[in-house]
Order: C-alpha cells, then structure tokens, then sequence
C-alpha cells in the first residue's frame, strides 16, 4: 500500500516558525480564519494541499426516481474540480475538502446544477493547556424525508433533496488543578441552514457545557460531574424555539484492572417555549465496564429514565486483520443536532483502525488510508439511517453493528443497524408537514456490505449492496429499498485513474405510487495533481 509520502501524488508546504509569522495573511487564510495568536513560532505546522479533478459520464434509466409509467432516461455529465488541506502541527489540526459538483442534464438547462459539498474540522490550542478552540463547517445534500424518492446521488433529480449547510464555533477553558482534579468550561455557537426550510428552519443554537472530574491521581474510584444547557432558536415563526438541560453524575470503580462498576445520576429537561409544553425528570443507571486487553473494550448500562427503561451498550474488538463493534444507545435529540454527528459508518475509518498496528503514526496511517481509497474506489462511507427533516424533539434508539476485513488483495466492510424515532410525549407536535406529521413513530432497519477485490497492483474490484426498510408505524406504510452494484478501478497513471460501475436501485412500497427502480452506469476519470 502506498504512503503519502509519494511526491507524485501530495503537495506539501511546510511553514516553518520564520515564514508563519512572516506571512501571516496566507495562514490566517488557510486556518479558516483562526484568531491571529496562529501567527507566532508555536504554530508551526506541516500542511499538505491535493487539487484534484473528476469527471462523471453517467447514463440512468429513471433519472427522477418515478414509477415506470412516469420514468424518463438521462445522460448527465458531472465536472467534479477539488481540493484538499491538511495541517498538522504541535498546537493546529486542521482537515478540509471542497468538491463542488458541477452537474449537466443533456435533456435540457433546466435541472443543471452546481452542488457544493464542503467539511472542514479545525482544533487549535490558543493558549497552552489552557485555552482551546474547535470549529467546523459542512455543505453536503441530503435527503428530505422518508415518504419521497430516496437517493444518495446528486444525478437523481428527485425533488426530495436540498443542500444543508452546519458551521459551528466551540472556545473552551481546559484547567488541570495538580493531578487531583480537571475543570472544563466550553461554550458552543453553531448555525444550520437549508435551501428547503419546509419542515426544518434555518436556526441558530448557543450551548454551555460545564465538567468537574477527576485527575489522572485517581485510578481506583474515578468520577465526573457535568451540566449542559442548549437553546435551538428557529427562524420560523411557526417553529418554536427549543431549550434541552442535562445534569449528571458519573463514577466507576475498578474490581480489578480489566473490569469496573459504572454508576450514572442525573437529571434532564426538554421543552418548547411554549406554556404547557415540555418533558423531563430525573434518570439513574448502572452497569459495567470491561477492558481485558487493550484491542478490546465493553461497556454495558442499564437503568430508568422519565420515559421508562433505558439501556447502552458499547462493544469493540480488534485484531490484526479485523476490526468489530456493536452498540445501542438511546438519547432525546433533534434532527438538527443530528446533522453534526455523522451517523454513517465511515470506511475510512474502518481502515484506519485496520492500519494502527502496522502504521502507528496517524499522519502516516490516514494519508495511506486516503491513498488507499481513493486507488480502490471504495465508497467513503456505509449505509445509514437517513436523519430526515423535523423540529420535533424526538426519541432515539439506535443499533448498530459493523466489521471490517483487510487482507493482502482483500477488504470486506460491513454494517447493520435499527434506528427507532419516536416524537417526544408531551410536547408540541410536528407543525407543517414532514415525516412525524403522518406518524409519531418512524423505524429504520438496514445494513450494507462492501466487498473490494485487488485484481492487480493498479486494478481493483468492488461488489456492494446496500438495504434499508422505512416504517410508518401509525398509518402502516412500509417502502423496502434495495441497491447493488459492481465497479471496476485502473490506475492510468500514478496520478490518474479510471472506473466503471452499473447500479441497480429498486424501492417496492405498500403505497403504489411510491415503487420505482433505477438502472445506471458511469463512468468516471480522475487526477491528482
């Protein structure tokens, strides 16, 4: 497997203490505008800048997701121009990707496109040990609702997608006192918004997080205190604004040094501002935690919340070709606070704990990582619940499992998962339309497998499949969607590269106009500069 130390395929400038402060405009710029203390001799980082270029020529049977009756053929051509920074430094991590999707429709300018799809993730420590700072910001498309066409390609002109865009600023005060005790004052601004504000308005959130804790002097009995306030503010008027005010307690005590009791105590509060509406109590649990060697860790709860019972679970295994996990978890939540936790398993790091053993760095671990997907065309991410849009504070319980295989011209990755969103009782229910308006209980069972076959040094071969089953449980609608397809990717040139891939999608639903199929075949050119 190829590092990123091939100069063929990676750009790389480094700043060193002189040039930073030297030039202090071009860093400020390409830490998306970081406080100014970035331009002093301790933020000396390594970055590493890849443009690359794509074209996609694809050809679909059913380019709107219709029913056959209805169904219309299309050629469309994609010009996929993109960049990629990275920083690394002793006080600066910094990951951004912009690939904006300029989309051709040859039936026609009507539908033409241009789809910009950012994420950038920044961590800066502005004054040592002390003060830090995280930002974020993505622009990605995403599926509306569960009740339309349901797509994971911008080629599909579906009606049933927009463009959503989350930014998110997080100062935060880190203050060890001695090695008894660690205090943490964070606070949290971040703003969503969407192209389609139907079901979901654009809204800005402001969010306190307050931690006391142990220090590391504790290994026997360690404990944690945390309080969290949010306040969701919505630009609709028929919106409401949410408030959500958590409160816990958290201890473990070690039997031995492989395995500990947990103990949980708290109290929790959720409501519109709106008289009358609103939920909460108090919440308790307990359980285990078990480490027996350090490729493998469990962490089990059990325990009652103002809802009723309440459960975690936490599983993790790794060995030197696999790596497996399995959990469960149940949280009240939004979809706008969703929209921040990616909820799909990413390949990248399934492989990413494939490769700790053998490549311990994480710098070198994740540029052989990005070298490896992108050789083998594998998909960036998994099958996953789709978090469709809604105001509604909701309960979530999710499970999940997943795998991975990585062998010498083998990788097999995998996943399942159940995700159950039920709306919030006791508090105001969905206005407008959207999912929770035709059922207050929404499940989601799926899972998707991906098999990559190394034919050659400069070939590869990737089988996948994806399946997922949507239930409306109040008016007993049930859409069974499911996606296979097959890929081949050649290495050109060492920094150009070639595929081809056919994709079958069929959606067959209780609702007669719902079922559709889709056949289509792309074919795709890429090169890193």
């Amino acid at each position: 497997m190829a590092t990123a130390h091939s100069g063929a395929r990676r750009r790389r400038a480094t700043t060193d203490r002189g040039a930073a402060c030297r030039n202090p405009i071009r860093l400020l710029s390409l830490s998306f505008a970081l406080p100014a203390v970035i331009c002093c001799p301790a933020w000396a980082a390594t970055w590493d800048i890849v443009p690359t270029f794509r074209v996609n020529e694809t050809y679909t049977d059913n380019v709107s997701l219709r029913p056959d009756a209805a169904k219309q053929a299309e050629w469309v051509t994609q010009l996929v121009p993109g960049m990629s920074v990275t920083a690394t430094g002793r006080r600066l991590r910094l990951n951004a990707n912009y690939t904006p999707q300029l989309t051709y429709y040859a039936g026609g300018e009507a539908a033409n496109q241009v789809y910009h799809r950012l994420t950038a993730a920044a961590n800066a420590e502005l004054a040592e040990r002390l003060l830090f700072l995280d930002a974020g910001a993505t622009v990605d498309q995403y599926n509306i609702s569960l009740q339309g066409p349901v797509t994971t390609s911008n080629v599909n002109t579906t009606g049933n997608r927009s463009t959503a865009r989350t930014l998110f600023v997080s100062p935060s005060l880190l203050r060890d006192f001695g090695s008894a005790l660690r205090a943490e004052a964070r606070y949290t601004y971040s703003v969503w918004n969407s192209s389609s504000g139907a079901s979901l308005s654009n809204s800005q959130a402001n969010r306190i997080q307050l931690r006391l804790a142990n220090g590391p002097a504790y290994k026997l009995l360690t404990w944690e205190l945390a309080y969290s306030r949010e306040l969701i503010n919505y630009e609709s008027d028929l919106q409401p604004d949410t408030d959500t005010e958590l409160a816990t307690a958290r201890t473990r005590y070690l039997i031995t040094p492989s395995l500990g009791l947990l103990a949980r105590l708290g109290y929790e509060d959720y409501h519109y501002h709106i008289v009358g509406s609103g939920a909460g109590g108090s919440a308790w649990g307990a359980g285990v935690e078990w480490t027996p060697t350090p490729r493998t860790s469990l962490t089990a709860l059990a325990g009652r919340r103002f809802y009723g019972d309440t459960y975690l679970l936490d599983f993790r295994h790794r060995t030197r070709l696999t790596a497996w996990s399995a959990g469960y978890n149940e949280e009240i939540t939004t979809a706008r606070t969703l929209f921040f936790v990616p909820a799909t398993t990413s390949t990248s790091d399934y492989l990413n704990t494939l490769l700790s053993s053998r490549i311990p760095d994480p710098a070198l671990r994740k540029a052989a990582v990005d070298d490896f997907v992108s050789r083998t065309g594998l998909p960036p991410d998994l099958s996953a619940p789709i978090n469709f849009y809604t105001t509604q504070l909701f309960l979530l319980k999710r499970w999940q499992a997943s795998l991975g295989l990585l062998g010498v011209r083998n990788a097999l990755i995998g996943g399942i998962f159940r995700d159950s969103r039920e709306a919030l009782p006791g508090v105001l229910p969905q206005t407008g339309g959207g999912d929770f308006a035709v059922s207050d209980t929404v499940i989601q069972t799926g899972g998707s497998l991906v098999w990559n076959h190394q034919i050659s040094a400069r070939s590869a071969l990737n089988v996948g499949a994806t399946y997922s089953r949507n239930e409306f449980l109040n008016t007993g609608r049930l859409d069974k969607l499911g996606t296979g397809g097959v890929g081949l990717t050649h290495q050109l040139k060492p920094r150009v590269s070639g595929s081809l891939s056919y994709r079958r999608r069929k959606n067959d639903s209780n609702l007669d106009t719902a079922d559709y199929k889709e056949n289509s075949v792309t074919a795709s050119l890429q090169v890193r500069f």
